[in-house]
């Protein structure tokens, strides 16, 4: 009995050895980081997409031939024009931004910031919403004005619209563990990250040219869906109708960084460092410069005329 007991012993002692040998080659498995939610959404995001600051003519027809496709074609929103481009007056002094799908080569999204004309550096939305505002104070006009900007013509075209909420970004056996998680305060199912990436280039901008606040005029359904993922848009004044219920926000580009949800903080900064290059060649007084040439614009195209 005992020399069967020792016996025994001796096995189960040579199976635990064999075991202890094998655990450093184990442990790198065992304790092996899986990929984390914002590091995957970095990865899906700039394996299809990528990010242009539209510095020169033929990028900015990109950005006014998408939003005449979505304000002018599908939207209805503005008259068509034979030249296909929806471009007024503030983009003389605007930065205008966009989303390339690298598959296609086609625009999934873009965006402008208007700046202020020195001098008389009213913004689109004062121009011509000013009675909205709650409080006087509140206008742009009445603000620090070389501070002060307004993000604009924020557009994605139908069929990129659908196709967001149709990629999963997460993998289906990730987004099965993350659903069982309650740490994400948002369905990453429903993640519009083509809007988000939009803001996050605008906001990049701001920051670049020293813009204490940035003005939007927008349906309040999106600027809730924004602020589930830490994007604030603070309401200065009434809802009105134009185009369907929009409401004037403001933000602070700082305070919306800091405020960020973690989530998204990781993907807001490969965003600034990716279009950072192209933000180098951009300065205020560069850009408001072409303020002094007038805007005329007709059904057939658009005109420049010097003042």
């Amino acid at each position: 009995m005992i020399i069967r007991t020792r016996k025994a012993m001796s096995k189960f002692n040579h199976v635990v050895s064999q075991k202890f040998n094998n655990l450093p080659s184990l442990l790198p498995s065992m304790f092996a980081k899986q990929p984390a939610i914002d590091e995957e959404i970095v990865r899906f995001f700039f394996s299809r997409y990528q990010l242009v600051v539209a510095n020169d003519e033929k990028d900015k027809d990109v950005s006014f031939k998408t939003r005449h496709k979505v304000y002018c074609e599908e939207m209805k929103f503005e008259q068509t024009r034979a030249s296909s481009l929806e471009v007024d007056k503030y983009d003389d002094r605007a930065v205008n931004c966009y989303i390339k799908h690298l598959p296609t080569g086609e625009c999934a999204g873009t965006i402008r910031l208007v700046l202020p004309q020195h001098g008389s550096g009213a913004l689109p939305l004062e121009d011509k919403f000013s009675d909205a505002f709650s409080c006087s104070s509140l206008l742009p006009s009445n603000l620090v004005s070389d501070g002060v900007c307004e993000i604009s013509r924020l557009a994605v075209p139908r069929e990129f619209r659908v196709r967001q909420f149709k990629t999963k970004v997460l993998p289906s056996e990730k987004l099965a563990k993350v659903k069982q998680s309650k740490n994400l305060k948002f369905n990453i199912e429903q993640l519009p990250y083509l809007s988000i990436a939009l803001y996050l280039m605008a906001t990049s901008v701001c920051l670049h040219l020293n813009m204490s606040h940035a003005y939007v005029l927008m349906e309040p359904k999106l600027a809730r869906r924004m602020k589930a993922f830490g994007i604030h848009f603070n309401e200065v004044g009434e809802a009105i109708s134009f185009k369907g219920q929009r409401v004037p926000y403001r933000l602070s580009p700082t305070t919306m960084v800091s405020e960020l949800s973690n989530t998204l903080k990781r993907f807001q900064q490969e965003v600034h460092q990716s279009i950072q290059p192209s933000l180098n060649k951009l300065s205020v007084d560069a850009i408001t410069s072409n303020a002094n040439v007038s805007f005329v614009e007709t059904p057939e195209a658009r005109v420049s005329v010097a003042a």
